[in-house]
């Protein structure tokens, strides 16, 4: 398995979400590993980081790619 690094960060779950599946519908598998969060009791050390979006190392760079695509095409610049 290779190793899993992290693609984007986000404010809000909600935004974690939505760009793990464009990343899902790309094909590309991802990871967000506080998604359960909202289960437990929040961490206040996690809201300094946010939402964490992984996927594998040799996926990183494609992954961004889409996230930035995607984001451009959002605001429309592209």
């Amino acid at each position: 398995m290779s190793a899993l690094v992290i693609v984007a960060r986000f404010s809000s779950r909600p935004e974690a979400v939505v760009a793990q599946s464009v990343l899902r519908s790309a094909g590309l598998e991802t990871l967000l590993p506080e998604f359960n969060v909202l289960m437990a009791e929040l961490d206040p050390s996690m809201m300094e980081h946010g939402w964490r979006l992984m996927a594998a190392a040799e996926d990183a760079d494609d992954a961004r790619a889409i996230l930035a695509e995607a984001q451009a095409g959002s605001t429309g610049e592209g």
